[in-house]
């Protein structure tokens, strides 16, 4: 029979090599969730990329009918000359209020583009000044109250609830 010190020597035997089991096996598991973390967040990531590359892909092919447009109404602004063509006066603002009514279609053409891509125009015209939205590049005296947005000399954009651009404003100071 084999004495109780050879039997516990035994046990410990047997239960340190099951314990150094169990740690590789604990190790080699954490090991593979650490790869398979990475994995995921590369993996991510090479989905964010591509995400954001297929949002300006959509944003530019919403654009270029309207460059496009633009390009057209370039090409087409009508010259004052009386010598070859003998365009009057009248003739030449005919034909400049037909292309600048052709201009602000195309405004507002890329107007619902940006609409259709989420971004809202900031109306400021008449409106107390908000620096969160605003930008005060000149402040002339007037009637209106102190601090009121009386010309809107750039305009503004919020996108997702986010102004991206302020608008830039002449404020009021009262006389």
């Amino acid at each position: 029979m084999i004495d109780d010190q050879a039997q516990n020597d035994l046990d410990e035997e047997i239960t340190l090599d099951k314990l150094q089991e169990d740690l590789d096996s604990a190790m080699n598991g954490w090991k593979r969730t650490a790869a398979d973390f990475e994995n995921f967040k590369k993996r991510a990531e090479a989905e964010k990329k591509e995400l954001l590359e297929f949002a300006k892909e959509v944003t530019v092919v919403k654009l270029l009918p309207t460059i496009d447009t633009l390009e057209q109404a370039l090409r087409h602004l009508p010259v004052f000359s009386q010598q070859a063509t003998g365009n009057s006066e009248q003739d030449f603002a005919k034909q400049y209020q037909n292309w600048q009514t052709g201009v602000n279609g195309i405004v507002k053409q890329l107007d619902k583009v940006l609409e259709e891509l989420g971004v809202k125009k900031i109306h400021a015209i008449g409106k107390k000044f908000d620096p969160n939205f605003h930008e005060a590049v000149k402040e002339v005296m007037s009637d209106e109250d102190d601090g009121m947005v009386i010309d809107e000399l750039q305009s503004g954009f919020e996108l997702n609830g986010k102004v991206i651009r302020p608008s830039q404003v002449v404020i009021s100071k009262k006389n």
